[in-house]
């Protein structure tokens, strides 16, 4: 109620109040508006990318970030399709061939990798098994990049996620 009236007598005064800003609210400010503009222009870029539908904001989630860094860059890398994969390679035309070197026919993508690879079918099929009990369908490449919008269920699929690509040792390709 005295706030109240507070605010009603301040909306009567002859001229608002100047109250310098300091230097940390000024800082603050500034930073926000650096973030806003980073995330507003890197939000347009990565509709641009080749998996876009994978990351289509910056907002942080911590449930991407492991304790290790290679992981962590394998998983960036194949969210926003920068890999050392053959298709990406042959894109910037630094390889002669697109495709997989275990599968001839097939473009070297992370979808591919990542579901259709005989080379790694084992560990595909141990991935799938834990993945059951999370995903009642057949988990996305989204859902595998810790996508999806349930955090918990993000996390632990990013955790299996990132056990396939140990297991394959397949890092040093991505």
């Amino acid at each position: 109620m005295v706030a109240d009236r507070a605010a009603a007598e301040a909306h009567t005064h002859p001229s608002p109040i100047d109250l310098a800003t300091d230097q940390t609210d000024f800082l603050t400010d500034l930073k926000t508006a650096c973030r806003r503009h980073w995330d507003t222009t890197l939000t347009d870029a990565l509709q641009h990318t080749s998996l876009s539908h994978i990351r289509q904001d910056t907002r942080h989630h911590w449930w991407t970030y492991s304790s290790n860094q290679a992981l962590d860059t394998a998983v960036t890398r194949l969210r926003i399709g920068h890999t050392h994969l053959n298709a990406h390679l042959h894109m910037l035309g630094m390889t002669n061939s697109p495709h997989c070197p275990w599968c001839p026919t097939q473009p070297d993508t992370p979808e591919h990798l990542l579901f259709h690879c005989p080379h790694h079918h084992s560990h595909r099929v141990a991935l799938l098994h834990s993945l059951s009990a999370i995903h009642p369908h057949r988990p996305t490449l989204t859902d595998l990049l810790g996508g999806c919008t349930n955090t918990t269920q993000a996390f632990k699929t990013l955790n299996l996620t990132r056990t396939f690509l140990q297991k394959t040792n397949q890092l040093h390709r991505i």
